[in-house]
């Protein structure tokens, strides 16, 4: 009677001390595997862009503390695998775990975190990354960072590459993304990318270089200690500059059209001069003759240039006996706005100049322009700039000057 007492009794203390054990470890939190080394998986949200959303608009953070968001991200269930709290976040790190692009946050909750505001600056415009043309690395964080800071970080890791490479800022007073290089000393910011240009006229950017940016960004994103996510897979981004190059190939067309004198004597310079300044043509540095309209900054831009037909090109205006065989007016298209309308200005200034210096107007092959030659390159011109259109590279933007 007394051992069954006693093996009772035993029986009933291991029964409280697992039921004590299972409550003790219910209040704690289990492991959670830390935000940057989330994995995304393959398809998940495939139409949102991880890079530019939902993250919009200036913000106005209401705790008082400026230099720190008020609460993190939301996250959804998809990304969060371990169910706890969205308002807590683990960023320690695990020396045993290398880390990976994380899934990209939902947009805070505006009523809870911060308020939005969705109209543009009026004194600035956004100068954010361009994936059409660049190679991005996104750097995300809680935290706001100022532009030294993030300058200070990015100019220890930066390494010497040819390609042109930027650090652009997601400016918290304005909403606006900003290239740090330019921005004021006090600017904050939320987000900070890095970016490489994935080809010039040199160009596609070579493995070598693109697994040096690579680098770079895994190192100043663990300098700062923010969760990082590239824009393409390594490999796509090969494939994708290669496609680019061939696209800027393709696009880089040069239009030409000549004037030939009909006298064996050739053109005068100073004919040529007097009526070159009578058509609105303005002489250059470089000795030539340029069509120059001024764009919304009121800086000048060359719509097309007219150089003497033989080398060096040069049209002097030191020697007005000189004389030349001929003129060249040529416009390069991708550089140019609303290309179309400067060809058509370019042959109407080549055919009013070839009348008044009693000249022959030819095209590359040196046969005589007529009105079909000119519709039907005025329909190339037309095909050529609807294609840039569709690749988000206007002719005439800044993103067509970078890559061409």
């Amino acid at each position: 009677m007394e051992l069954r007492t006693a093996l009772f009794l035993l029986g009933m203390i291991v029964i409280v001390i697992i039921a004590f054990v299972s409550f003790h470890r219910s209040q704690q939190k289990p492991y959670k595997l830390p935000r940057r080394l989330h994995r995304r998986n393959k398809g998940e949200n495939s139409e949102v862009d991880p890079l530019f959303e939902p993250r919009q608009g200036p913000l106005s953070y209401k705790q008082a503390d400026s230099n720190q968001a008020s609460s993190a991200p939301q996250i959804s269930e998809a990304d969060n695998p371990v169910d706890e709290p969205d308002d807590e976040i683990d960023y320690k790190r695990d020396a045993e775990i290398t880390p990976a692009p994380l899934i990209v946050e939902k947009e805070p909750d505006a009523s809870d975190t911060l308020e939005l505001d969705l109209q543009p600056s009026d004194k600035k415009e956004d100068k954010g990354p361009h994936k059409e043309i660049e190679y991005v690395a996104l750097l995300r964080g809680v935290e706001s960072i100022s532009r030294d800071q993030a300058l200070g970080v990015y100019r220890q890791h930066e390494y010497t590459m040819e390609k042109q490479n930027r650090l652009y800022g997601f400016n918290i007073a304005n909403g606006l993304w900003r290239n740090l290089e330019h921005e004021e000393q006090d600017c904050k910011y939320r987000d900070i990318c890095l970016t490489i240009q994935m080809s010039d006229h040199d160009g596609p950017v070579s493995e070598s270089e693109l697994h040096r940016f690579s680098q770079m960004s895994l190192e100043v994103a663990e300098e700062l200690d923010r969760p990082i996510v590239f824009s393409m897979d390594f490999d796509e981004a090969l494939l994708a500059a290669k496609d680019l190059d061939r696209f800027r190939k393709d696009h880089d067309i040069i239009q030409i059209v000549s004037i030939v004198a009909r006298s064996e004597n050739g053109l005068t310079m100073n004919a040529v001069h007097r009526e070159a300044e009578k058509l609105d043509l303005h002489y250059s540095e470089d000795n030539i003759y340029h069509r120059i309209r001024k764009n919304a900054d009121k800086q000048e831009d060359i719509l097309f240039s007219m150089a003497n037909m033989f080398k060096p090109g040069e049209l002097p205006k030191d020697n007005d006996d000189m004389h030349t065989g001929g003129l060249t007016l040529f416009m390069r298209l991708p550089a140019v706005s609303k290309p179309v309308d400067v060809y058509n200005d370019m042959i109407k200034t080549a055919t009013s100049l070839a009348t008044r210096l009693n000249g022959i107007l030819v095209d590359q092959e040196t046969r005589p322009v007529n009105e079909s030659m000119t519709i039907g390159q005025t329909k190339k011109i037309l095909k050529l700039a609807s294609s840039m259109d569709a690749r988000g590279i206007s002719a005439g933007s800044e993103l067509a000057n970078r890559l061409f």
